[in-house]
């Protein structure tokens, strides 16, 4: 990474400022402490550190390869800043030399996950951490700021932007950051182990500092480019965490390591659920900021928007069940399946935008661009990524609640319903709900845009339910299927919420199977119940 650093990675275009020194710091300090530990027998540390950096290594890797694709479009100033107008251009040894360290940062990586799995194994687990909740949500605020625009320009060869108006690996990569930085920081700080645990976190910092500080300088130093907001909220939040990390991760003593000896266990069940619950709420609430945001400089509104409102009051309405321990499971079985109500509204909130985008010739093709992404894209997107988040944790939760209280007794009777729900939900997602003159319902077997990818990820995520819900107890079969039902029934909702935008819209046949399909998803629920009771 070092090397990566100071040899050109294009032969096109240097740096913008006199940037290698800072770079080579960047990656030379965290494995130098590394090492340092590793010599002195801190080995849990070592390891911490080194998967630390390794999570964020595909985000980077990918991030890195938009040299190769096309340079021009990168908003890397400490490497790369043209001083004449390009179209593409090639890359150099540094370029190689930076996707090389990333595959060894990721093969090292994988080499300090056993090495980390093994001290979490003989330290056990401690659920009494300070700053456990805060320190992830400063990972989300430096999520955020990593997705925003890093930097601010008036040079005419350099077109900052954020990574939802930028090129499409580039956006591949901030979202691969921006996902995993969040799920670092909370494993980190629930590591078993304080040397461990201090180590992860001290990965993920070095990790975004290294993306995050270069540029920063460059719009302290460098004629025509200013500091970014999205620069300031990815740096200060981990700066903070860095100072929060010894805090919140006192080191045992030598009497309290032996007496967890041997003890082996998962993150407290409690801190999932907090981060459950953090996750849904900052999806409802970047969902219903993107619902009324405009979605351009036009401030153009969605059909949709109203959908997406309803989409973020129905995953926030579990979080305060999630905080109890008695309704927390059927709280979080019914948010691991409405989450996808989100993604469902969101694609086709943010269809509007890529659909105007399409039409002005986005990226200069047709002539001078003549919009940017308003706040309500933006917000929508962010929404997008944080529900994937937010379900991830509620499937990480429902395995530490399964290993809590075991996988011993009954399932639910729920075989017919369920079946028949899941034929009906097939065909609803598959049909428009409604139809309205000169107007092609985006579907899943013709018209595939936007919208049906998000149709794809519901329609998948309320079979799997069904099908889960066969072979689960009664309890968790009855919030799943519950949330099934929640979203087949948002799926319908377009009628009053979406198709009175459309000159002459009509109910589809979607519309009707829906019903039958919210009923008999109800009805299967209603079942898992009464198999609870017996």
């Amino acid at each position: 990474m070092a090397a990566g650093a100071i040899a050109p990675v294009s032969p096109d275009a240097g740096p913008g400022y006199l940037s290698w020194p800072l770079l080579v710091l960047l990656a030379v300090v965290p494995a130098g402490i590394a090492f340092a530990a590793a010599r002195s027998g801190r080995h849990g540390l070592a390891a911490g550190l080194v998967t630390g950096l390794a999570a964020l290594a595909p985000g980077r890797l990918v991030l890195d390869l938009q040299f190769l694709v096309n340079g021009s479009k990168t908003i890397r100033p400490e490497l790369y800043l043209p001083d004449r107008l390009l179209d593409r251009s090639g890359v150099g040894i540094g370029f190689w030399l930076l996707i090389a360290g990333h595959l060894l940062t990721l093969v090292a990586g994988i080499v300090a996950a056993q090495v980390v799995r093994e001290r979490n194994e003989i330290a056990g687990g401690d659920d009494q951490r300070r700053w456990r909740l805060i320190i992830p949500l400063l990972a989300v605020v430096a999520a955020v700021g990593l997705l925003m625009t890093p930097v601010l320009s008036d040079d005419p060869f350099l077109l900052a932007r954020s990574a939802f108006d930028g090129p499409g690996l580039a956006l591949a990569g901030y979202l691969l950051l921006a996902g995993a930085l969040p799920v670092a920081a909370v494993l980190g700080i629930s590591a078993g182990s304080d040397g461990v645990a201090r180590g992860t976190l001290g990965g993920i910092v070095a990790a975004v500092l290294a993306v995050a500080v270069p540029t920063l300088v460059a719009g302290l130093a460098v004629s025509g480019l200013e500091v970014s907001t999205g620069a300031y909220l990815a740096v200060v939040p981990m700066v903070l965490v860095l100072v929060l990390t010894p805090l919140a991760t006192p080191q045992q003593t030598e009497a309290e390591r032996t007496d967890l000896a041997g003890e082996a266990r998962v993150p407290g069940l409690t801190i999932w659920r907090t981060l459950t619950a953090l996750l849904a709420l900052l999806t409802g609430i970047a969902a219903a900021i993107g619902a009324y945001a405009p979605q351009l400089n036009n401030s153009t509104d969605s059909p949709a928007r109203l959908q997406l409102l309803i989409a973020a009051i129905l995953v926030v309405l579990p979080v305060p069940f999630l905080l109890s321990r008695r309704t927390a499971p059927f709280a979080r079985g019914v948010l691991a399946v409405l989450w996808a109500g989100v993604v469902l509204a969101g694609t086709a909130v943010l269809s509007t935008a890529i659909t105007a985008s399409e039409a002005t010739g986005l990226g200069g093709l047709g002539g001078e661009i003549s919009y940017h992404l308003g706040a309500g894209a933006v917000f929508t997107a962010i929404a997008l990524g944080l529900a994937g988040l937010a379900a991830l944790a509620a499937v990480i939760t429902g395995v530490v609640e399964r290993d809590d209280t075991g996988t011993e007794g009954p399932r639910s009777p729920v075989l017919i319903p369920a079946g028949i729900a899941a034929v009906l939900a097939i065909a609803t997602f598959g049909t428009p709900v409604f139809t309205a003159h000169d107007y092609a319902t985006p579907g899943l077997w013709s018209d595939f845009d936007t919208p049906s990818w998000g149709l794809l990820v519901a329609v998948l995520v309320v079979l799997g339910t069904l099908g889960l819900s066969l072979r689960s107890r009664p309890g968790a079969a009855a919030a799943g299927l519950a949330g099934a039902a929640l979203l087949l029934a948002l799926h319908v909702a377009e009628i009053p919420l979406v198709s009175s935008a459309f000159s002459g819209a009509q109910p589809g046949a979607g519309f009707w199977l829906g019903l039958a399909a919210v009923v008999a998803a109800v009805i299967a629920a209603g079942t898992a119940v009464a198999g609870a009771k017996k």
